[in-house]
């Protein structure tokens, strides 16, 4: 052999052995060309909490026990989606889902039993974001009553998973913050001498829901109360979906066989929202008290005050 050469070709080996060599510590390694067949794995790798807009303490509710969870694009089409059950929350818990490179959002949900709702099933590359998730069961022009549920309701921040050129793994984070969306009612009706003899409805068109946390268009339906009497006094308890405005919510107090009206007018604009501290994004449980009197103590009541949540409304000279 030529002794011209051989530092070239010593260089050459040095070089295949470098190569042939190299170790990839991290999922972050760009120092490694792939190995051909390796698979390159990327996604999103989601948190999830809980904190109102009125508060700054995070929590992890203990009545989420299962996820469902959609990741949508930036056109709004679902992707992929998955669920997860027997969910326990807490600052180390997340959800990894694999996805091309894009621009993404997740979306989640909690809660919603089967034998309380009617919930479509989600398709991919089929179905968007402001699809119909799911309605109350019903029948007739009455909800089904879905005392002791509780549905929570998050979407994330928008999050762009890059291109992985390497092979291993690539995990974008995203938190999603979960929010109640139920309600629960408890209405108190004082100083009446046959309480059996008064019903409480309560009436609204928020009975089905999008997959992106909207009220969707449906009839107004009754919801079922859990009534409770005592001497003088007619307790119903509610439980609703998502309170806002503009979606027919009324409540009545009223003679079960005369049908006349104690009390009617809008649950929000007449009642709750009348108080200053109620705030329908950060409060769930309401009490209204009415307070009544039969002045002539022959059946004929007038409301002497209104109370929402310990707070005094103002005083009524409705008389039936």
């Amino acid at each position: 052999m030529n002794v011209r050469y051989q530092p070239v070709w010593w260089f050459g080996i040095a070089l295949l052995a470098i190569l042939s060599g190299c170790v990839k510590d991290n999922q972050d390694d760009t120092d490694c060309p792939d190995e051909p067949g390796e698979e390159r794995v990327r996604g999103i790798e989601i948190s999830f909490y809980s904190r109102t807009a009125c508060g700054t303490t995070t929590t992890y509710p203990e009545e989420i026990r299962d996820l469902m969870i959609g990741i949508f694009d930036r056109e709004g089409l679902l992707i992929t989606h998955q669920e997860a059950t027997d969910v326990v929350l807490n600052a180390e818990y997340f959800q990894q889902i694999e996805v091309e490179s894009g621009l993404y959002t997740a979306i989640a949900w909690s809660g919603l039993t089967e034998g309380l709702y009617e919930v479509n099933e989600l398709q991919d590359s089929i179905t968007t974001r402001d699809d119909l998730l799911f309605r109350i069961k019903r029948s007739a022009n009455e909800a089904v009553s879905i005392q002791g549920s509780r549905i929570f309701f998050g979407e994330s921040a928008a999050v762009y998973v890059p291109e992985n050129t390497n092979a291993g793994t690539a995990w974008e984070e995203i938190s999603v913050n979960m929010q109640e969306i139920t309600n629960r009612i408890v209405v108190i009706v004082e100083g009446l001498n046959r309480p059996d003899d008064f019903e409480i409805l309560i009436e609204a068109g928020n009975t089905s829901m999008n997959i992106d946390g909207t009220i969707a268009q449906d009839e107004t339906l009754q919801y079922i109360p859990v009534y409770a009497e005592e001497e003088n006094t007619l307790e119903a308890s509610f439980t609703l979906l998502k309170l806002e405005t503009g979606y027919n919510n009324t409540i009545t107090v009223r003679h079960r066989e005369s049908g006349m009206n104690l009390f009617s007018g809008s649950l929000l604009g007449a009642l709750l929202l009348m108080n200053p501290h109620v705030n329908l994004a950060c409060d769930h449980d309401f009490t209204i008290r009415f307070v009544i009197d039969d002045t002539c103590q022959c059946g004929t009541y007038a409301i002497t005050e209104i109370w929402i949540n310990n707070w005094r409304l103002h005083s009524y000279d409705t008389q039936m």
